[in-house]
């Protein structure tokens, strides 16, 4: 029995580590994975709107200090909050045009 619930849970948090970042390569999404993994998993930024990332950043800058953990610094904190609010839930929709492609849309 105990190996099932182990299975179960090695599996549940394999899942929830499955879904990959967007645009991990970026520097506010390096920073994210650099400065936050080590303490929990990581969220998918489309689990917050912007204005609840500003909020939980500034709580995670209290936990560290709490933690004697080095806080971000002002500059990590711009790019992890400007990654994290690029791709909230309630960011706008990205748009991928190539140079020169032609817009959607109908055109009229």
């Amino acid at each position: 029995m105990l190996r099932v619930v182990l299975a179960v849970l090695v599996g549940t948090l394999l899942a929830a580590c499955s879904t990959p970042l967007p645009d991990p390569q970026s520097a506010g999404g390096q920073i994210y994975q650099v400065r936050c993994s080590p303490c929990h998993a990581l969220y998918t930024p489309t689990s917050l709107t912007a204005a609840m990332w500003e909020v939980q950043v500034d709580r995670m800058q209290k936990e560290m200090l709490r933690r004697a953990v080095n806080p971000l610094t002002e500059q990590e904190r711009h790019l992890v909050l400007t990654y994290l609010k690029a791709h909230a839930s309630d960011a706008p929709p990205h748009e991928n045009h190539a140079a020169g492609a032609a817009p959607t849309g109908n055109g009229s």
